[in-house]
């Protein structure tokens, strides 16, 4: 990988379009090492603010390749030919998108499954279920490998390759921190499984990133911009699925809501998670967005992956489903 990328992927202040622009205006890690902030705030073309020691950011580029060499970490830039299409058209694609496993599934129609981590039996099987049938069908499953949703949703493209379904599991794991991490811990048996089983984990960061709170919310809109559209199955009120939901919507993508984001389970276990919140100090939102508000502005609800293609290929609003509707579920 090339030291010079990997040190302007570092640099976390700086938009795409600058990186771009700087990758355009040097050619040498040792001209970053040495470049003043008054130099770099030409090249991008704005008065930089931020903090700058150019021998930190290529220290950290050479310590970054060490750990892709021994990890066979691989690399996209943005603008090469693999470099995912539907990620390149969003407002805000990563310079580099670092991947582990196999790039051919990121190549397929992709969908994102998303939701809660304290999940219900009845969301649970249903992400499970939803994620083996899209698999089967040829479909890549994309989802962040967190506790709950995220999991089964994985886990069902695994179990179509163990039945012999399929031959690989199209799944896509995206991180929140740098790729050689793998968050939660307890996920790291899923992980090699993804891996050992023809999926792929992806990742912005450069390995050592930690993991954040504000890195979850980032990764949630490279979840949404992977793919075509996104499968809601289980969210409380102003959830992070819920907030990758919003980033589908603004890249212009369909999201569809899972039946079981409306049974009793999930309801009651909603309605704990915001009691638990307000307990735990934070403030009431004035904008409360449900599963509940997204259907009435519109969006589908769907009981299994042949409804969600349905979805997808259909004129909007031709499958909206109203309030009675609901309280049958």
């Amino acid at each position: 990988m090339d030291l010079l990328n990997l040190a302007i992927a570092s640099i976390d202040f700086l938009t795409l379009r600058e990186k771009i622009l700087l990758r355009k205006n040097i050619d040498t890690l040792e001209h970053l090492a040495i470049m003043s902030i008054g130099e770099l705030s030409s090249i991008v073309g704005r008065a930089v603010r931020s903090e700058w020691k150019g021998s930190w950011t290529c220290a950290v580029a050479e310590r970054s390749s060490r750990i892709i060499d021994a990890l066979g970490i691989k690399c996209l830039v943005f603008g090469d030919k693999d470099y995912p299409p539907l990620l390149a058209e969003t407002f805000a694609p990563p310079y580099i998108l670092f991947y582990r496993g196999n790039l051919a599934v990121l190549k397929e129609r992709c969908l994102s499954v998303v939701g809660t981590r304290r999940v219900c039996h009845e969301c649970a099987e249903a992400a499970f279920s939803f994620a083996k049938q899209a698999s089967e069908a040829g479909w890549t499953v994309v989802s962040g490998l967190a506790d709950g949703i995220d999991s089964f949703a994985h886990r069902g493209t695994l179990a179509s390759v163990e039945d012999g379904s399929c031959s690989l599991s199209r799944t896509v794991a995206v991180l929140p921190c740098g790729i050689d991490t793998i968050v939660p811990g307890a996920n790291k048996r899923l992980a090699a499984s993804i891996l050992k089983s023809g999926g792929c984990i992806v990742s912005e960061y450069l390995p050592g990133v930690p993991a954040e709170k504000w890195r979850f919310v980032q990764r949630n809109r490279i979840i949404a911009a992977l793919c075509e559209g996104t499968l809601v199955v289980q969210a409380p009120v102003n959830s992070g699925s819920l907030i990758t939901a919003d980033f589908a919507l603004e890249y212009g993508r369909d999201v569809v809501f899972h039946r079981s984001c409306f049974c009793p389970d999930a309801k009651k276990i909603s309605l704990s998670a915001e009691k638990s919140l307000l307990r735990a100090g934070a403030s009431a939102s004035k904008t409360r967005r449900s599963c509940e508000s997204y259907v009435d502005d519109g969006a589908c609800v769907v009981q299994n992956f042949e409804e969600f293609v349905k979805v997808l290929g259909s004129e909007p609003g031709a499958h909206t489903i109203n309030k009675e509707q609901l309280e049958l579920f």
